[in-house]
């Protein structure tokens, strides 16, 4: 089986949306959605919760809990929680398409075929392409800051999906709450000799919503912050 893990913060309006994407792969793969509702503030509990005894959505899970416990809290809740034998996270803003969380998977099991003896070694993730100048430069500074401080080659640290074998569970050990999460995963990766392959993936404006962490400068700021001491931290453990 495969466990894809989507954590929801105030997104009721994306969730249909995603649902309806899932099930476009119902019966392809034999897969299982695990649905975290991070403490939203607004019916995200109430909408899942619908859907889910709707009968519609038969491979859908439903975790919810309160107070909000952060990104890396609600991602790590469903992975702790997942049955899978591969494990994956994306998110449910929409931005990033539920097809590259099924190419991502394809790519994975060609690679586990063509180097069984590396079957369980690879993690997948993805490099986004079609985006701003922007977002383009951001992505990069704060990888060469990573890559810098943490004396390792790291890229495009937030692109989705992400992708690994059960195997990676038991040392996510230490994971970070928030943000941080991705970086985290890829040192642990790295760490412990799993090889990183990329995909070339999509990044597409939000159709619901607003960023909890880059709806504007001010916020940008206290996040890029907050990640550099969180790399600060991290150098010590990894």
């Amino acid at each position: 089986m495969f466990s894809i893990i989507v954590p929801f913060y105030n997104e009721s309006k994306n969730i249909k949306l995603v649902l309806e994407e899932f099930k476009k792969f119902q019966g392809k793969y034999d897969f299982e959605l695990i649905c975290v509702n991070d403490g939203s503030k607004d019916d995200t509990e109430t909408v899942l919760n619908e859907h889910k005894n709707s009968g519609h959505y038969p491979f859908m899970e439903f975790i919810s809990y309160y107070p909000n416990g952060g990104y890396g809290n609600a991602i790590m809740t469903g992975v702790r929680t997942a049955k899978g034998e591969v494990i994956a996270w994306t998110h449910s803003d929409m931005q990033t398409p539920v097809s590259d969380v099924f190419k991502a998977y394809d790519y994975y099991c060609s690679l586990a075929t063509s180097y069984p003896l590396q079957a369980t070694r690879f993690l997948i993730k993805g490099w986004r392409v079609n985006r701003t100048l922007q977002q383009v430069i951001l992505s990069f500074g704060m990888a060469i800051i990573a890559s810098v401080i943490l004396r390792r080659k790291l890229t495009e640290i937030n692109a989705q999906p992400k992708l690994f074998p059960r195997s990676m569970v038991d040392l996510l050990k230490n994971a970070p709450k928030d943000f941080s999460l991705d970086l985290y995963l890829l040192c642990i990766a790295q760490n412990n000799n799993y090889k990183i392959k990329t995909i070339d993936v999509s990044f597409k404006n939000r159709i619901h919503g607003e960023s909890s962490w880059a709806s504007d400068w001010r916020t940008k700021h206290k996040t890029i912050l907050r990640s550099i001491k969180y790399i600060c931290k991290l150098r010590k453990e990894v």
